[in-house]
């Protein structure tokens, strides 16, 4: 027994009861080889090649009704043997130039899949590794250059020339996203947009005056920011739309449970901490504010509901004694997600600090 057959909702795992998958599912059976990354596995389950299904499952029919009044052609002796061989023979052929299409067609698409896949996941990971968000952060609190640094109130520190190119994927497969669903193709798309925009605001960033006094707050509470902190707000905010278009994306692309739910976890880690930032940085009556209020509850619902599944799915899953479970670099995130979900939920405890532009 494998491993996706103890694991409830596997990719492997026949969930819809839709025509093509029903038909094809004594094929599946006969051809699976039990691991989640084969791709004659995933031709049978994906949801990025359902149309190829479609079309296999169409043709298996037309091969089936032939068979059919073939077969009832030799009872009433209509033909004979040898000239049902000779017109059944080709619709065997056609059937299997069909399969042979399909497999090439579905091969080179969840190879697209996964590229994109890839590219998302490592970028967002890039950015958990290296604690971006949390650099980012703390650049805006500090708000003003530092003594004895380079640099004064008028000029940069340094010009920013971004010359490397950070997206090859998305740079040298943009038309194959065509062949993918719209709202895949959407997450995606705005992922890598939001991503160049983070990169020319990380150069408005470096290209804006720097200040050398502390800013302090207002009698109102509203602690007053500089242009350059401004600047890094934007850098952050930015970043945050890039995650969350990144999350939506991964979902959309990775279809094994145990990937989907770490590739998640650690593309979550990071948001929340840019979210938590965020809603102190707006006054409720602020639309930035109004939309980002409005990911609140789908937040703990989402949080929760991979909190539970991670848990499920590692405490029902077959694992011999010799091997890693598949679950367990999720499971592992768990604590520090927690974390990060608790102190976005914290936040009202905390002395305000909205910022408006001077």
């Amino acid at each position: 027994m494998s491993i996706l057959d103890c694991v409830p909702g596997s990719s492997a795992t026949t969930k819809s009861t839709d025509m093509p998958k029903r038909l094809l599912e004594p094929i599946r059976r006969m051809l699976r080889t039990g691991d989640p990354a084969a791709t004659i596995d995933r031709l049978f389950v994906s949801q990025h090649v359902q149309d190829l299904r479609l079309i296999i499952a169409f043709a298996l029919i037309a091969v089936l009704v032939v068979l059919f009044f073939g077969l009832a052609g030799l009872i009433f002796h209509v033909w004979t043997l040898a000239s049902f061989g000779a017109f059944f023979a080709p619709v065997l052929g056609i059937f299997g130039a069909v399969l042979a299409w399909a497999y090439q067609a579905g091969s080179a698409r969840l190879g697209i899949v996964d590229l994109f896949a890839c590219e998302i996941d490592t970028l967002c990971r890039v950015a958990l590794v290296v604690d971006s968000m949390r650099r980012s952060i703390e650049t805006f609190d500090r708000g003003y250059a530092a003594g004895g640094g380079a640099g004064n109130a008028t000029s940069p520190i340094r010009h920013f020339t971004s010359e490397e190119n950070y997206f090859p994927i998305f740079e040298n497969n943009t038309r194959d996203l065509q062949t993918l669903e719209a709202r895949v193709v959407v997450n995606i798309t705005a992922f890598y947009t939001y991503m160049k925009a983070v990169r020319d605001s990380t150069r408005a960033l470096v290209d804006t005056p720097l200040s050398r006094t502390r800013t302090e707050p207002r009698p109102d509470k509203v602690l007053v920011v500089t242009p350059w902190q401004e600047a890094t707000r934007n850098v952050i905010y930015m970043m945050f739309l890039g995650l969350e278009s990144a999350r939506k994306a991964i979902k959309d692309l990775v279809e094994f449970e145990p990937e989907q739910a770490e590739r998640t976890m650690v593309i979550l880690i990071s948001e929340l901490e840019a979210y938590h930032f965020l809603l102190d940085q707006f006054p409720e009556k602020d639309i930035r504010y109004q939309r980002l209020a409005l990911r609140e509850e789908a937040y703990g619902k989402l949080v929760s509901r991979l909190c539970d599944e991670v848990k499920a799915g590692r405490a029902a899953e077959c694992v011999p004694s010799i091997e890693v479970s598949q679950w367990e670099p999720a499971l592992r995130l768990i604590g520090e997600l927690n974390h990060k979900y608790e102190g976005m939920m914290n936040r009202s405890s905390q002395p305000p600090r909205f910022a408006a532009n001077v």
